[in-house]
């Protein structure tokens, strides 16, 4: 895929992400009103102070998140999903994410970094890459048993107290105990898809699977049940009736819903005229694009793109 899609770094996520009504007490991590980030490979953070609503955005870090207290509803990739207390989920930095409905009480602990922040610790990329990068067939996000939870907040409090005391190594303390944080993530990963009704992968879930990936790597170009049934070896028939059975929707509703989030995401974070991202998408014309989009948003997209959303292009 060839889109102008921004990708946005550490410092201008949290500029997106952060409600200028007023300045909110940050009670964890950075100060993300005043202080510069630095280094801008890290950064530790709490969601106070946060619009309630964030728009898709795509990113060039992770993010682990801790969830303290409250609710709101995530979507990272393919998956949806409900964030709650003791839970643990992460953004990868290859899928579109976002989220919307965030309680008024919601506290999130956040650490976000680039891959190299971790890779300047002493240990070998060859052991971080399958920390970093889980299983794309399972939904980011773990339930924590209490014990876990508490655990794993002690890990975010002690990389809290490194960042604020600032004492020589901080940083180089702070990268062994996100290092350390990744084991836990992956242990309750582990524990999860134990867990799993689809720990033993079917062949129907697999083929779901599959279906999903290609999706992601195609649709700008692939359009068509029948073009992805081809591609698996399939009859479309059957494609459509396993994706029904594995969400609740067709694989046609699967293929223009990624569709849509991409319009969604030039729309709120790019520079570009509605007409420019017809074309991106591969739109024989704009007025069709425009039919297409207010199917899914009940607005055409140049209303969309008049709402009050920040532009970081």
């Amino acid at each position: 895929m060839n889109t102008t899609t921004p990708i946005l770094d550490i410092p201008s996520t949290i500029k997106y992400y952060l409600s200028l009504d007023k300045k909110v007490a940050q009670s964890f991590g950075m100060d993300k009103y005043d202080e510069l980030l630095h280094p801008d490979n890290f950064a530790l953070l709490s969601n106070e102070g946060s619009v309630k609503k964030g728009m898709p955005i795509k990113t060039d870090h992770y993010a682990i998140i801790l969830c303290i207290r409250g609710t709101c509803s995530k979507t990272v990739g393919a998956f949806t999903f409900d964030v709650t207390p003791m839970s643990l989920h992460i953004v990868s930095p290859r899928y579109i994410t976002s989220f919307e409905n965030a309680s008024d009480d919601l506290l999130l602990y956040m650490v976000m970094f680039k891959k190299e922040f971790i890779a300047d610790s002493f240990i070998k990329q060859n052991v971080l890459d399958p920390l970093m990068d889980l299983n794309p067939a399972c939904p980011p996000i773990y339930k924590l048993s209490h014990a876990e939870f508490v655990k794993i907040k002690q890990l975010y409090e002690n990389m809290d107290e490194e960042y604020r005391d600032g004492k020589p190594f901080h940083l180089q303390l702070i990268r062994l105990k996100l290092v350390e944080l990744l084991y836990e993530v992956n242990r309750a990963f582990e524990q999860c898809t134990s867990s799993s009704p689809h720990h033993q992968l079917s062949r129907q879930y697999t083929l779901f699977v599959e279906f999903r990936n290609l999706v992601e790597e195609n649709f700008l170009e692939k359009r068509t049940v029948q073009e992805y049934a081809d591609m698996l070896h399939v009859s479309a028939k059957h494609l459509s009736e396993v994706v029904k059975q594995e969400t609740g929707k067709n694989a046609l509703q699967i293929i223009h819903g990624r569709m849509y989030l991409e319009a969604r995401l030039l729309l709120t974070t790019s520079s570009l005229s509605v007409k420019e991202i017809s074309d991106q998408l591969n739109f024989d014309t704009s007025s069709h694009f425009s039919r297409f989009f207010k199917k899914f948003a009940d607005e055409n997209p140049s209303e969309f793109k008049k709402l009050p959303f920040a532009s970081l292009s």
